[in-house]
Formats: C-alpha cells, sequence, structure tokens
C-alpha cells in the first residue's frame, strides 16, 4: 500500500527539469528582445508548464501520507509499521459522495493519509454553511489534524456516520468536540496540547502501540 517517494525516474527528472527550465528562460529572454511577443508567448506557456512538472516531481504527493506522523517518524520508518499490517477495505456507496478507506489493527488509510488509530479523537460532520445543503465528514486526531472524508448531503450525514460508529468503536461523534471543532483555535491548542505530552518518537510509537 505504501510506495517509495523516490525513484530513479523521478531524480533523473528532478535532474533534468531544471535544465530545460533554464533553456526556456533563456530562450524567452531572447524572444523578449528580439520582440517576438508571439514567440515569447510560447515560451512562457511552456516555462509554465515544466515549471509545474518540477514542482510536482520535487515536491511529490506522496509526501501527504505522513500528514499525522511526520513530527516523529521518518518515511522509512512508517513503511516499517505499514508492511507489518493487514489492511481491509470499508466501503460508503449509495450516498452523493461515496468514499472508501482501507484499515487495519493499528491504522487507518484515509485519502492517501495513515493516521494511528490510537489517536484518532473522534469523526466530525460539519456543514460548509448555514445554507449549505451539504455536510463536510472528517476524522480529527489528537495532534490537532484533520482529514476529509467525503462531503455528502445533509440528510445523508446521519446515515453515514451511524455506520461508521458501528464498524470503528475510534468514532463516536461527541457533541462537545463537535462543537469546538468548527474554530480553528481548537486545533491549535490540540497540537500544543499533544506536543506536550508526547515529545519524541518513542513516546508517540508507545502511545500508538505500534
Amino acid at each position: 500500500m505504501i510506495k517509495k517517494i523516490w525513484t530513479w525516474k523521478k531524480i533523473s527528472s528532478v535532474i533534468i527539469l531544471p535544465m530545460v527550465i533554464f533553456i526556456l528562460a533563456s530562450s524567452l529572454r531572447l524572444a523578449v528582445l528580439a520582440g517576438e511577443m508571439q514567440v515569447a508567448l510560447m515560451f512562457v506557456a511552456a516555462l509554465i508548464f515544466f515549471i509545474y512538472l518540477f514542482v510536482g516531481c520535487a515536491y511529490p504527493k506522496r509526501f501527504a501520507c505522513m500528514k499525522i506522523v511526520k513530527r516523529y517518524l521518518s518515511f522509512r520508518e512508517l513503511k516499517n509499521f505499514i508492511e507489518k499490517e493487514k489492511f481491509n477495505r470499508f466501503v460508503m456507496e449509495d450516498i452523493s459522495d461515496p468514499f472508501d478507506f482501507y484499515y487495519s489493527e493499528n491504522w487507518f488509510f484515509v485519502k492517501e493519509v495513515y493516521v494511528p488509530r490510537k489517536i484518532v479523537l473522534d469523526i466530525i460532520a460539519v456543514s460548509k454553511s448555514l445554507f449549505s445543503p451539504f455536510t463536510v465528514i472528517g476524522i480529527i486526531t489528537e495532534n490537532g489534524e484533520a482529514v476529509f472524508l467525503a462531503q455528502v448531503k445533509k440528510e445523508e450525514a446521519d446515515q453515514v456516520t451511524s455506520k461508521l460508529k458501528k464498524e470503528f468503536p475510534e468514532f463516536r461523534c461527541d457533541v462537545q468536540i463537535l462543537k469546538e471543532a468548527i474554530y480553528k483555535r481548537f486545533y491549535k491548542e490540540k497540537k500544543r496540547q499533544f506536543a506536550e505530552k508526547i515529545p519524541d518518537k518513542m513516546e508517540f510509537i508507545n502511545h500508538c502501540r505500534l
């Protein structure tokens, strides 16, 4: 389920793309100096495209998998823990925004993010706005992070949360947490409290029972 962030293909791309960008930038400069504006616009479009490719290679999305644990674990350490696990799939269908995720004894794998089950605080269902017909459902953790699950119609929210509560004891839909979780300061305070309570890697591993 977890793959290498860096491959030889990506490494070579990170080396080659800056060279291509430099050549395009030089060509763009020459085109502007020569007054060839149509040619310059072509170089601008090409330059934007290759810069986009470079950013995608240099900062791969797979780093997102460490969103919850990056303060305490390296990618290699996370990979070692994950390889020991046996994952099952949970599927929620027949709703406006179907979703699925994977779970094992110690982890959730939600939207490309690994979440230790022991630090799941709760699941929340929050309306996007006062007049919005949609409810956003997500997981929040003890260390003040949130992982998006789905955006469903308001009338479907209870159905979704009820099924999740039935399947996973971590999800309780605590009313008090729900009231506080709509404010940014709630997450900042949780991050501060968790950092004080769990200051290092070994404490984190023991706390999560990994």
